[in-house]
């Protein structure tokens, strides 16, 4: 099962970094041999994945049973969305393209229940452990042990980015430099391109002054190692999806096909 308390941290109480993987395909197989392997956190995509609801719980049930962190990313910021993913058993929701501290503070609303929060009253879903310790105990524990996290993605986003780790009950930022590059410099993807690295850095440095945690979905290269440098401490270091094509593609170029 996923560990219980404070996942950014050790048992002994020092920080801790986690590292992800994302499932882009719905495998529960996948899923959960991600977290044997040993990543800390799985990712759900549900932003530009195919899963729903229910598949996306299947994928939670398989992460805990590897000793995984579920993390989802939900497709956007509605209060059905966000709700669900928690009742369904993320640990982290990831909330993409957040802009303002007001939409910051809507997340917290849906995702937290009072003081911190509006979130609504159920008390027997598997995130709640179906109510076997007590509504107080469940909601209290849920409100530690669940992580909301806002996606920083556009110009507008890292300018208000001060205000937005202002916003009590946010666990931390996550960078999306996919998007992000292509509000600042107008291609997507740039990963390597030194205005987009800078940014990154600057966001991960703002976050961990305001006592955040700040992440980012990038794989090795030199924006990862910046944003290591500047103190993140929840890396997606890429998806299923993409590490087969890898590694297929380089099976079926180490075999040269017969001359036709």
């Amino acid at each position: 099962m996923s560990p219980q308390g404070n996942i950014f941290t050790t048992p002994d109480g020092k920080p801790r970094l986690l590292r992800g993987i994302a499932i882009t395909s719905g495998s529960t197989r996948l899923a959960e041999l991600a977290a044997r392997l040993g990543f800390e956190a799985v990712w759900i995509e549900m932003e530009h994945g195919p899963a729903d609801f229910a598949e996306a719980e299947l994928l939670c049930v398989a992460i805990d049973a590897g000793g995984g962190i579920p993390a989802i990313r939900v497709p956007d910021s509605q209060r059905h969305h966000v709700l669900r993913a928690l009742e369904i058993g993320a640990r982290i929701v990831v909330v993409p393209m957040v802009n303002t501290a007001g939409q910051a503070r809507q997340v917290v609303e849906y995702g937290k229940f009072p003081p911190l929060g509006l979130r609504g009253f159920n008390l027997r879903s598997r995130g709640l452990k179906y109510g076997l310790e007590g509504h107080p105990a469940s909601f209290a524990t849920a409100n530690a042990d669940t992580h909301l996290f806002v996606q920083i993605e556009t110009r507008q986003a890292v300018e208000n980015l001060p205000a937005i780790c202002e916003v009590e009950g946010i666990s931390g930022v996550l960078i999306g430099p996919g998007d992000l590059s292509g509000s600042l410099v107008g291609q997507p993807g740039e990963f390597e391109n030194p205005e987009v690295i800078r940014t990154v850095v600057d966001c991960i440095r703002l976050a961990r002054k305001y006592k955040r945690h700040a992440g980012i979905m990038v794989g090795p290269g030199p924006m990862l190692d910046a944003a290591l440098a500047a103190g993140a401490n929840l890396l997606f270091l890429g998806s299923e999806i993409g590490n087969l094509a890898n590694c297929w593609a380089n099976l079926l170029a180490s075999i040269e096909s017969p001359a036709t």
